[in-house]
């Protein structure tokens, strides 16, 4: 048997696994189309430094997207003085997600201003 070093096909496949394939943030399913499976990655609910961030109950499923969504999360969450401690991984991710989603409605608002193909006037 293969062993492999890279997140979708090793050391984050227990994780992916466990959550369905499945973006804990948005739903995204990794199991239709392979597109969305390619991006798929592993994200961490504590911050760097916490004793317990390396505990798989404390790493889920999650969109590429959504794992750098927030990308200063941790940083934002300490000046606003939120405490991660004694919080099951349900109430981490729920924590989280007004913040990802803040984000991707932010993306999407830009998507549809800038990128988003136009109709032509009839």
């Amino acid at each position: 048997m293969t062993s492999y070093t890279d997140s979708l096909r090793g050391y984050a496949t227990e994780i992916l696994a466990r959550d369905s394939f499945r973006c804990r943030y948005c739903g995204l399913d990794g199991t239709v189309p392979f597109s969305n499976w390619l991006a798929l990655s592993q994200d961490h609910l504590l911050p760097p430094g916490h004793r317990c961030r390396d505990d798989k109950k404390f790493i889920v499923a999650s969109c590429q997207f959504c794992n750098t969504a927030a990308n200063r999360y941790f940083q934002q969450a300490a000046t606003r003085g939120e405490n991660f401690d004694n919080k099951t991984p349900e109430e981490l991710v729920a924590l989280r997600l007004p913040r990802v989603l803040e984000t991707r409605n932010a993306y999407l608002r830009y998507w549809e201003e800038n990128v988003r193909p136009k109709r032509p006037a009839t």
